[in-house]
């Protein structure tokens, strides 16, 4: 059945180029008007099904300025421009738009951008019945915020804020993107959606898209049949069969390659594959939690990312919180990884003292909850009594400018961690991973550590002057 179709757009031959793209495909356009007066007169008789709302408008009122009064009135909107600027994209996300259509557009474009516009206002309209009908069966109950999360610690008001939306997410089918800094365990709040959905008892299938060569990725997620290519001595099945009936977690999705990209974004919206070689057609009935410590927007300005994917997988987002900004987490995850080392190696857990406790409190982490895991371990390792009493973080045997880090004047953090990551490649000559690379001096992963670098714009040129 067709939509409704209201369009925003002040250039006349574009405006009728979407209209006559709607109408082919079905749809019917019930207005089309070429500012924010003229559709503010429109919406106080008419409700559209959609609106396609160019951002940039003749009149002192943009795009933007409309998009309140749509959502006030659950009227799902895509925005559509000629600027793909970051800054651009930054200012139109705040409104929650349902889609992005960047001029010039392809009649395919539109048509997806709407199937996902509806898409994701479907599953929108649905998680706030949930929500509210949840709310009510619950008054009166007195809820444990972190129970049934499995080895997610802590009860700081940011994670728990998370796995309140865990809750009310787990339940539907909605694709869910997770996003947070490397080592803040996006992997754990995966774990629990699928344990506490109805898919619970089908498989939970992990691929982590940073991992996997380019050359590999298609064969590994789809499968591919014998003879399909050089090498390919029988029939693979891929991982998105593997999770048949259940969930499958795209760990990294930002680092998926693009032509990889648009291959899965035809699967998730036909549900339905084809290996590699092959020529059936495959049903499939999955769940997709995706995550990325990318700032996705950023990479579709940039040309890395599809848009039309990234609104598709970005139904419902859950941030995790680095773990600087929830410190109070620090003392029960320290006291949970002691606990497991025991369980692991069946000796008595050793106990941290204050001060030692104190000096992983005041540490920035900036390779998380796994940072801190591999830290406690290493301590685990070099007591000589049943007691940690000291620690030593990462960055205490590294002398910058010939000045201890403990003397050093209080700095912004991003700024200190960028000096010590700098010291750390000077001390190993630029060398990041292995024997004597950088992440070694500072007791963090290679994968955290690259991250970091970009991240902070810290290049091997810039090391060296």
């Amino acid at each position: 059945m067709g939509l409704r179709v209201f369009i925003v757009e002040d250039q006349f031959i574009e405006a009728n180029d979407l209209q006559l793209i709607l109408e082919s495909a079905g749809h019917s356009v019930c207005a089309i008007v070429k500012s924010v007066a003229a559709a503010l007169d429109f919406l106080r008789t008419q409700k559209p099904d959609i609106v396609l709302l160019d951002i940039f408008l003749k009149g002192p009122q943009t795009g933007i300025d409309l998009a309140p009064v749509l959502s006030a009135a659950n009227i799902p909107f895509i925005y559509i421009s000629a600027n793909s600027d970051p800054l651009t994209f930054e200012a139109a996300k705040t409104t929650r738009p349902d889609g992005f259509l960047i001029k010039p557009f392809r009649r395919q474009d539109i048509l997806v951008a709407l199937d996902i516009a509806t898409y994701r206002h479907q599953y929108f309209v649905e998680h706030l019945l949930q929500t509210k009908q949840g709310a009510q069966h619950d008054v009166g109950k007195k809820k444990e915020p972190t129970d049934n999360f499995g080895e997610i610690i802590g009860r700081s008001p940011k994670l728990l804020q998370a796995l309140d939306l865990v809750s009310q997410v787990a339940p539907m089918d909605t694709s869910v993107l997770i996003l947070g800094e490397t080592g803040v365990g996006k992997e754990g709040i995966a774990k629990a959606i699928h344990r506490l959905s109805k898919r619970k008892s089908k498989p939970l299938i992990k691929v982590n898209c940073a991992a996997i060569p380019p050359t590999l990725i298609e064969s590994e997620l789809f499968g591919h049949e014998k003879g399909a290519f050089s090498g390919a001595s029988e029939r693979r099945i891929g991982k998105f069969e593997q999770a048949q009936g259940g969930t499958i977690f795209l760990d990294e999705i930002g680092e998926m390659p693009l032509e990889t990209q648009t291959k899965l974004l035809r699967v998730i919206q036909e549900k339905e594959l084809e290996r590699i070689g092959g020529r059936a057609t495959i049903k499939l009935d999955i769940r997709i939690v995706t995550a990325s410590n990318r700032n996705l927007y950023k990479e579709v300005a940039a040309g890395k990312f599809r848009i039309d994917l990234y609104y598709r997988i970005n139904v419902f987002s859950i941030t995790l919180a680095p773990l600087r900004e929830r410190t109070e987490d620090i003392p029960a995850l320290v006291d949970y990884f002691l606990q497991k080392n025991s369980r692991l190696t069946g000796n008595p857990p050793k106990r941290i003292e204050p001060q030692a406790l104190a000096r992983l409190i005041g540490y920035s982490w900036p390779g998380n909850i796994r940072e801190l895991e591999n830290v406690i371990e290493r301590e685990i390792i070099l007591a000589r009594s049943a007691v940690i009493s000291s620690v030593d973080l990462p960055g205490d045997e590294i002398n910058i400018n010939d000045t201890h880090a403990g003397s050093l004047k209080p700095e912004p953090v991003a700024e200190r961690e960028k000096q010590l990551i700098i010291a750390a490649l000077s001390k190993s000559n630029g060398k990041v991973s292995g024997k004597g690379g950088a992440a070694e001096v500072l007791n963090m992963p290679a994968p955290t550590l690259v991250s970091k670098m970009k991240k902070l714009g810290i290049t091997w040129r810039f090391v060296s002057d």
